[in-house]
């Protein structure tokens, strides 16, 4: 099955590469990732949509992971998930008002243009950009960008209302333990 993670960690040099490292090693398939700044300093949000059999499992092992935090399984959960895309679509200059129509009925925008090809960018769910994709594909030639999902639960699906962050975030990671 397919699940929806939402993890707090410290931003530290390589935690991303651990992360990917266990869930590849589990031989899971990764369908989306999201990897940014959250609301506090030194620590990352990180939204990742897997499929898998055992998502508690899943969870326990991404916890054992030093930089992690936090691990949240959103799936069951109220939450609201948003996608962007960037769609070029080769066309000749007579369908711009047919590709302006359809955009604008997705709610999607054109931000650029050159002679031969239209920019369009949308943020929607997957499956509504999917589709607008799919409509595009009907214009002309395209060729696709889709960042990764990004999840957050609505209400307080949270265990805890404060994440705790070490004090050694901030330092190097040669400084970190003072071990050698």
């Amino acid at each position: 099955m397919r699940h929806t993670l939402v993890a707090l960690m410290e931003d530290r040099p390589a935690a991303l590469n651990r992360v990917l490292g266990l869930l590849r090693g589990r031989a899971l398939a990764v369908h989306s990732i999201a990897f940014g700044e959250s609301e506090t300093a030194g620590v990352r949000r990180i939204t990742v949509v897997v499929e898998t059999t055992d998502v508690q499992q899943t969870i326990k092992q991404l916890n054992r992971l030093i930089e992690v935090l936090e691990v949240t399984d959103v799936t069951n959960a109220e939450y609201v998930v948003r996608e962007t895309a960037l769609v070029k679509i080769h066309a000749p200059e007579q369908q711009r008002e047919e590709i302006r129509t359809i955009a604008e009925g997705f709610g999607a925008k054109i931000v650029g243009s050159s002679p031969q090809t239209v920019v369009v960018e949308m943020t929607d769910t997957p499956d509504r950009l999917g589709e607008m994709i799919e409509r595009a594909k009907g214009l002309g030639t395209c060729e696709t960008m889709r960042s990764g999902s990004l999840a957050m639960a609505l209400g307080t699906t949270a265990s805890r209302t404060e994440v705790p962050v070490r004090e050694d975030v901030a330092r190097p990671w040669w400084q970190a333990d003072g071990a050698c």
